[in-house]
C-alpha cells in the first residue's frame, strides 16, 4: 500500500506527463519515467560565514575548521551508505538529526543502492525501492537544518569497485538513469524541501560511459556536483592548475572549470561536496600543497554566484585533515589566510 501511495505521489509530481515504456525482461515490465519539469526549491540557506558562497566542511571539520578560520561554517556534509535500505531509513531518522543542527545547510551523501542491493538498477527503475526513498525524504524533511541537499548516489562514474551503485557498462546506463530518477522523485515526494544533487568523481576513465547518457535530466536534478581532490596529479604549481582547469577526458569534464561550465550549461549551480589535500602514500611533505588551496579559494570567490556550496573533507586521519593538528602546515596556513581574511 505504501508503495502505491508513493507511486501515485510521483505521478502527481510529474504533472501528468508520465509515459510508460514496457520492456520484457523475464516477464518483468519496467516503467520508464518521463517527467515534466518540477517546481523545485533553490538552496537559500543563510551564509553565516559572511563569505559570498556557502562554505563548510565534512563532519570531521566541526568545530576545528571554524576555529581555524574564525568564521562560522555554512554547510556540513555527511555520508549514509549502510548495507541495507532499512538501515538507511533508520540512520536518516536518528543520528542525522543531530548532525543537522551543526550548520544551516545539511548535505547528505546518500547511497543510491546499498550493499545488499548492489547493481539492482532494474528493480530500482521499476520502483521497487520508492517507498524507502520516500520515507528517507520524510525523515530529512524533519531535519533541524534550514536546507537539505542530497548527493544521491555520488561518484557512480567510478564503477562498482568503489560503490554498490557504480556503473560499469553501457548497458547499465538506461536502468541507472531511471533508478536515479525514481529515487529523486520519491525523495521529494516524502520531503518537498529536499534538493537532489547529481554528483560525480572528477575523472571518468571508463570509455564505455557517456556523460550525456548518464545525466538523469534537468527536471529532476537541482544541483550538479563534483569532487575535486588534489590528486592525479597534485596541482602544486600555477602552471599545473591552469593546465587542468578546463580539461576534459574521454568526453567528460575533468578540470574544475570544465565541471563548472557543464553545470552552467544545464542552468544549475555547482556543488563541491568533497575537496581537499590527499596523501596517497607520497608523504605529507609532497601532499602539502598551498598552491592548490589558494586556487580553490580563488575559484570559489570568483565564481561565487554559480557555487551552491563547498565542503572541505576534513576526515580520514592522515589523508586530508587541516585540523585539529595537521601534517600539512603550509596548506593549513594558506587556508587560514584565505578563508580567514576573505581576500
Amino acid at each position: 500500500m505504501l508503495r502505491k501511495i508513493v507511486s501515485n505521489t510521483i505521478d502527481r509530481l510529474a504533472a501528468g506527463s508520465r509515459a510508460r515504456r514496457l520492456v520484457s525482461a523475464g516477464g518483468l515490465a519496467l516503467a520508464a519515467l518521463v517527467a515534466a519539469p518540477l517546481a523545485r526549491a533553490d538552496i537559500s540557506t543563510p551564509m553565516l560565514s559572511s563569505l559570498p558562497w556557502r562554505s563548510g566542511a565534512s563532519d570531521g571539520g566541526f568545530p576545528c575548521l571554524s576555529d581555524l578560520r574564525h568564521r562560522t561554517l555554512d554547510a556540513i556534509t555527511i555520508f549514509i551508505a549502510p548495507p541495507s535500505f532499512a538501515q538507511m531509513v533508520q540512520n536518516t531518522g536518528s543520528w542525522v538529526q543531530q548532525s543537522a543542527r551543526k550548520a544551516p545547510l545539511l548535505v547528505v551523501s546518500l547511497a543510491l543502492l546499498p550493499k545488499n542491493n548492489a547493481g539492482q538498477f532494474a528493480a530500482c527503475a521499476a520502483g521497487s525501492f520508492d517507498a524507502y526513498f520516500s520515507q528517507i525524504g520524510a525523515n530529512l524533511q524533519k531535519a533541524p537544518a534550514q536546507g537539505v541537499d542530497v548527493r544521491l548516489g555520488w561518484e557512480a562514474n567510478i564503477g562498482s569497485d568503489s560503490h554498490a551503485w557504480g556503473v560499469d557498462t553501457a548497458d547499465q546506463v538506461g536502468d541507472y538513469v531511471q533508478c536515479w530518477r525514481h529515487a529523486a522523485l520519491a525523495l521529494k515526494a516524502g520531503g518537498p524541501r529536499v534538493n537532489v544533487e547529481w554528483t560525480s568523481a572528477k575523472k571518468t576513465q571508463n570509455k564505455a560511459l557517456s556523460l550525456a547518457a548518464m545525466y538523469p535530466g534537468d527536471d529532476v536534478v537541482d544541483v550538479i556536483g563534483v569532487h575535486y581532490y588534489d590528486s592525479g596529479p597534485e596541482k602544486n604549481t600555477q602552471v599545473l592548475w591552469d593546465k587542468y582547469y578546463g580539461l576534459s577526458f574521454n568526453g567528460w569534464p575533468w578540470g574544475l572549470g570544465a565541471w563548472l561550465q557543464f553545470a552552467k550549461s544545464h542552468g544549475k549551480k555547482l556543488g563541491v561536496g568533497e575537496w581537499g589535500l590527499w596523501d596517497r602514500g607520497q608523504g605529507a611533505a609532497m601532499a602539502d600543497d598551498p598552491v592548490y588551496i589558494d586556487n580553490m579559494y580563488r575559484f570559489f570567490r570568483d565564481n561565487a554566484g554559480d557555487i551552491a556550496y563547498e565542503t572541505y573533507l576534513n576526515g580520514m586521519t592522515g589523508l586530508h585533515p587541516l585540523c585539529p593538528g595537521t601534517t600539512f602546515p603550509k596548506s593549513t596556513a594558506q587556508y587560514q589566510l584565505d578563508w580567514g581574511l576573505g581576500q
